[in-house]
């Protein structure tokens, strides 16, 4: 007769090596954004006007482009690696390499730099991240040549 208690001890053992190597394989997460790092570095080679930092992640999904190169309108947003005064500092020295007049800065807790470039405004804004970095939002649009409605004539500051 065959001992069915000597064969259950081994076998439970096997049953449960096998159960335990199943939980502890794994994959590698998808990451939760629309676009791969290819569809990302096409994204920037779109945006032939402005900088880039070395490292920056482009927010798919907060972003819009309409056109491209020279000629885009929209809204960027870059998580990027450098703190909110190093990006300040950069975009502060090389808007003026892409063509770009600066009109007005801020450096604050959340800072704004405001450059023309013909027809054509660019508004940046810089806020520190949480953990690590800052997210830099640049905002191209076409600029306003005329007068806002209602707003009334210039004043001189004379009477």
């Amino acid at each position: 007769m065959v001992n069915i208690r000597a064969f259950a001890h081994p076998v439970l053992l096997i049953v449960v090596m096998v159960v335990l190597t199943a939980c502890n394989q794994s994959e590698a997460l998808q990451p939760t954004t629309s676009a791969s790092d290819d569809e990302t570095s096409q994204s920037f080679a779109l945006l032939t006007d402005i900088p880039i930092p070395p490292g920056a992640d482009l927010d798919v999904e907060k972003s819009l482009v309409l056109g491209d190169l020279d000629r885009w309108t929209g809204r960027v947003i870059l998580d990027v690696e450098q703190s909110s005064t190093k990006a300040f500092g950069l975009y502060q020295s090389e808007m003026p390499n892409f063509g770009w007049l600066p009109v007005m800065s801020v450096q604050a807790g959340v800072s704004v730099l405001t450059f023309t470039r013909g027809e054509r405004a660019a508004t940046i804004q810089i806020e520190n991240n949480t953990i690590r970095g800052s997210t830099v939002s640049i905002t191209v649009a076409p600029r306003q040549t005329t007068p806002v409605p209602g707003a009334g004539a210039p004043t001189t500051g004379s009477s």
